[in-house]
């Protein structure tokens, strides 16, 4: 693979400043998973915004790799409900790569954010996390969905426009700083 098809698509080596911004995001979206907002019925939690950082400094692939890394180190420092499952894994990993590939080294604009976060709401939270609880727990995918969809119908919106703002600040930073 050439070496600008690799920059494009985020696959070079990180250099130690690199490394060490990715870490700090991770670390970012560990902290930030803990906290949400609303009742059970309906919340929002602040893991997502870490998801957008990796994607939007980092690409999709390196974006991958600091979400599974995210979820490592949220379940061995403060564990699981339920316990581990790599599933959860999986999907802590595509959030930051669907960003990545809709943030990384692009402009940011209305479009990307809603087409990024319909995606990650879609295939993520509707999709997979719907079909980790039923493999799990054992529920039916369908009677799982019924309960998952009320809040998946709202939440998104509240995403993209935290994640409009966060892209707004994270650009500024990112041209005044040169990262």
């Amino acid at each position: 693979m050439k070496s600008e098809t690799k920059a494009k698509f985020g696959l070079t080596k990180l250099e130690l400043r690199d490394l060490v911004l990715l870490a700090m995001v991770v670390a970012i979206k560990v902290v930030l998973g803990k906290f949400s907002v609303g009742n059970a019925t309906l919340q929002v939690g602040f893991g997502f915004i870490g998801s957008v950082m990796l994607g939007f400094f980092f690409g999709p692939w390196w974006g991958f790799v600091g979400g599974a890394l995210s979820d490592l180190v949220s379940s061995a420092i403060f564990g699981n409900l339920g316990g581990f499952f790599i599933g959860y894994t999986l999907t802590a990993a595509l959030g930051p790569m669907i960003y990545g590939f809709l943030f990384y080294k692009k402009p940011v604009q209305i479009w990307r954010v809603i087409a990024a976060t319909i995606l990650v709401t879609i295939i993520c939270n509707i999709w997979l996390n719907t079909l980790w609880v039923s493999l799990m727990y054992g529920a039916k995918f369908m009677a799982a969905l019924a309960t998952r969809i009320v809040k998946e119908m709202i939440t998104p919106w509240i995403q993209m426009i935290i994640t409009w703002f966060v892209l707004q600040a994270l650009s500024r930073v990112k041209q005044s700083k040169k990262f």
